[in-house]
């Protein structure tokens, strides 16, 4: 099969290609269309919103669930999503085929099911025969369950449940694959796997619902080669191999280009009843001298707000007690002298070993010793790092230091000058430029945060208030960024996802203290504005 990169269509400016396509009676022609591997907007609509979808290359299973969740936080609930989705797959479907086909539509029991759900609902009324098999006990989402209920009241479609893959009986003209969507992670296991081979070996016309059941995020998979898809928002990888049209489904554009509740779900690590100490991440901070002994420490609360399990700081000895006074939620170590030095590092080696992600930077000063330091530290860390404030400095020594890491930057407007050496108005390009250059996902903060990927993809975000001017707030979102990395979390969402943990907690002082809240009181905020947030979309941890 000849297939077709769709990014190369991008040159310089969007190409936005519509086909208008129409599949003859016989399905023996539907494997010999001139236009494979091609795809096409439904609707065309919104420029700057195509361009950022682009810019994207192709979304993620992750993607997809932030789309979702931050959907919601805008007032666009799933159910209108999937909806919409489920309209799309009828709608496309129906161009394709003729009146007199009867029509199969395998769902799973998660949200992928419910559009089918809908798909069916509107096929029906459409006046085509359809019968539904779900593959499960009962439908596991919510908004699911609701269409599921809308069906029962169309005496026309047929809706039979089963958990044996073995009922699954495949004699109709289509069949419409909406088992499973972009969840998916490693090979599937049963009874899917034999409804997934038993898609694959019917005759049907074979109709994938966002992407074929069982294709994991690379594209690669146990899976039903479709002979048609109806994927939604942007294309997924993998899905240019084969006949597909992407659908705007109503994602709201600000779910897609601000950060939001979507961005902090898939960076916190679900809870689960055997878990032990460590599981949930280690953070180590390393900061501070004889002038700030409070920057470290806010960072270090900043890490815990986020559920990671353990924090320790690094620090010179001469803040050693000070700090264990603060807290007794620490594990504080000091190292010989006043700053770091490279002799510093050889006594952190047990700590360093012990953390699943770093921060370094917060009040650590700019002594030319100090900067060796930190360059010898990033240059052996090999573990996600968060590199914030003074560390900063020692960036412009050595551009390449972080490439093939998982690093992000925090800079403010003026430290992105010094790193930068660009004196501009243009802020969104100055950040994406300096990503790219050092190869980090970089959070410059601001009124408007902007957070920019080495790849080029970039969010804004609009959490804060000009309370979070004081002193030690910056040091708090290092924290945060810090505890999302070390549950594994990848720096472009963990950025987003710290930019709008740190500011709605500033948010909530706000309505409580007005602008006089202190970066301590923030640090103590994160865990209530994190369990305030999921409320309101509906989500557990």
């Amino acid at each position: 099969m000849k297939t077709t990169n769709f990014m190369n269509f991008l040159p310089n400016f969007l190409i936005l290609i519509s086909y208008m396509i129409h599949f003859s009676d016989k399905h023996e022609s539907l494997h010999n269309l001139t236009y494979e591997g091609s795809f096409y907007w439904n609707t065309a609509k919104n420029l700057s919103f195509r361009v950022y979808l682009f810019n994207m290359e192709y979304i993620s299973y992750n993607d997809v669930r932030v789309f979702d969740i931050n959907s919601m936080w805008l007032g666009t609930s799933i159910e209108e999503l999937m909806e919409n989705a489920g309209r799309a797959v009828a709608e496309e479907t129906l161009r394709r085929i003729k009146k007199g086909k009867n029509i199969l539509v395998v769902c799973g029991t998660g949200n992928n099911g419910g559009d089918g759900l809908v798909a069916a609902r509107y096929l029906a009324k459409a006046g085509f025969s359809v019968k539904v098999f779900i593959l499960g006990k009962k439908m596991k989402s919510r908004a699911a369950e609701k269409n599921l209920e809308r069906l029962r009241f169309l005496s026309s479609i047929k809706i039979q449940f089963s958990q044996d893959s073995k009922k699954l009986e495949i004699n109709e003209d289509i069949v419409i694959d909406a088992l499973l969507g972009t969840g998916i992670r490693g090979e599937i296991k049963e009874p899917y796997k034999s409804a997934v081979n038993r898609i694959a070996i019917s005759k049907a016309f074979k109709v994938a619902v966002d992407l074929p059941s069982g294709m994991d995020s690379r594209g690669e998979g146990y899976f039903a080669e479709p002979d048609f898809v109806v994927t939604f928002v942007a294309m997924k990888l993998g899905l240019e191999r084969y006949n597909t049209v992407v659908n705007d489904i109503g994602v709201p554009e600000n779910a897609l280009t601000f950060a939001g509740p979507g961005d902090m779900a898939i960076c916190l690590r679900k809870r689960f009843k055997e878990a032990h100490k460590g599981d949930f991440g280690r953070v180590v901070v390393i900061g501070g001298n004889k002038e700030y002994h409070g920057a470290p420490v806010l960072s270090a609360r900043g890490a815990l707000g986020t559920g990671i399990d353990m924090v320790y700081l690094f620090v010179p000895e001469i803040l050693l007690t000070p700090v264990r006074c603060i807290s007794p939620d620490f594990i504080v170590t000091g190292y010989s002298g006043e700053k770091l030095t490279q002799k510093s590092l050889d006594e952190g080696n047990k700590i360093f070993k012990k953390a699943d992600a770093a921060v370094i930077g917060p009040g650590l000063g700019d002594d030319s010793e100090t900067i060796e330091a930190v360059l010898s530290f990033l240059n052996h860390w090999d573990k996600p790092v968060v590199v914030d404030a003074d560390a900063l400095r020692a960036l412009a020594f050595d551009k390449k230091i972080l490439r093939g890491k998982h690093a992000i930057l925090t800079p403010h407007a003026g430290e992105l000058r010094r790193l930068s050496g660009v004196e501009s108005e243009n802020r969104e390009a100055t950040v994406k430029k300096a990503a790219e250059e050092f190869n980090a996902t970089l959070l410059l903060k601001g009124s408007t945060d902007i957070v920019a990927s080495p790849r080029g993809r970039i969010k804004f975000n609009m959490t804060g208030n000009a309370g979070m001017t004081r002193g030690g707030t910056g040091d708090v979102l290092a924290g945060i960024a810090a505890g999302l990395l070390a549950q594994e979390a990848e720096p472009f969402y963990a950025a987003c996802a710290s930019a709008f943990i740190n500011g709605y907690s500033g948010d909530r002082l706000l309505e409580r203290k007005g602008y006089f809240f202190l970066a301590s009181e923030l640090s103590m905020e994160i865990p209530l504005a994190i369990k305030d947030v999921f409320s309101r979309v509906g989500i557990s941890f």
